[in-house]
């Protein structure tokens, strides 16, 4: 595990028990060609649930004058694909993730999906090495610094509300078709947004919602360009 050391170093923990740090790093993928390994999926669903915890407590406690709405706007953009994708990058943790060989052909190691699992994995591993303190330093430096400008205006990052209104002043409207592909409890979503006949956006995420958010995003980025 002597190729972690510098993983752990970017995130300032140093594991106790290493196998949770590998398992975290494990994508199922990994376990065709290695069947003793355990893939990350249950460390990601904890991982996911965790985090919305640790920021939950978060939010209540330093913004006490938000609502219910404004307070879930801000959890959901903080711990949105793009923001966990976003931090993986800055850690690069996924040089770390263990893939099968045509995994790794495919560009693996970039794909959104997986670095969102990943990071994901990685806080369930630290709560299960150090508890909801070595969880709260983690979130600390990667999340609460973006925070405080969410809070400035909680709806800023709903690219798909934005992307509608902005089709609405020209008199259009666009529609979206979703299809996903996997096992029922991790399901892989993509979504393409469509103004008139022609796909403006695409996008992928864990959930429907997700999915289009991030095809909304990426016809935001298109029509900058």
């Amino acid at each position: 595990m002597n190729e972690l050391e510098e993983l752990e170093r970017s995130i300032g923990y140093e594991f106790k028990d290493k196998k949770l740090l590998r398992i975290a790093l494990t994508h199922k993928s990994f376990l065709d060609e290695n069947p003793s390994y355990e893939s990350n999926q249950r460390f990601e669903f904890f991982g996911d649930a965790i985090l919305d915890f640790d920021l939950t407590e978060y939010l209540i406690q330093n913004y006490p004058d938000l609502d219910e709405g404004n307070l879930t706007k801000i959890r959901s953009s903080a711990v949105n694909q793009f923001n966990l994708v976003k931090i993986g990058k800055k850690i690069n943790i996924g040089n770390y993730i263990y893939l099968s060989s045509p995994e790794e052909s495919t560009g693996g190691r970039e794909k959104s999906s997986i670095i969102e699992d990943a990071v994901e994995a990685l806080i369930a591993s630290l709560y299960f090495d150090g508890g909801l303190e070595a969880v709260n330093k983690f979130v600390s430096t990667f999340i609460y610094p973006s925070i405080n400008e969410l809070a400035l205006d909680p709806g800023n990052k709903d690219y798909k509300t934005r992307l509608q209104e902005h089709y609405a002043k020209i008199g259009k409207k666009v529609t979206y078709i979703d299809t996903s592909t996997g096992p029922d409890h991790n399901k892989l979503f993509s979504s393409k947004v469509y103004m008139d006949e022609n796909i403006v956006g695409e996008g992928e995420g864990k959930s429907k919602k997700s999915a289009q958010q991030e095809a909304a995003k990426n016809a935001f980025e298109r029509l900058d360009a």
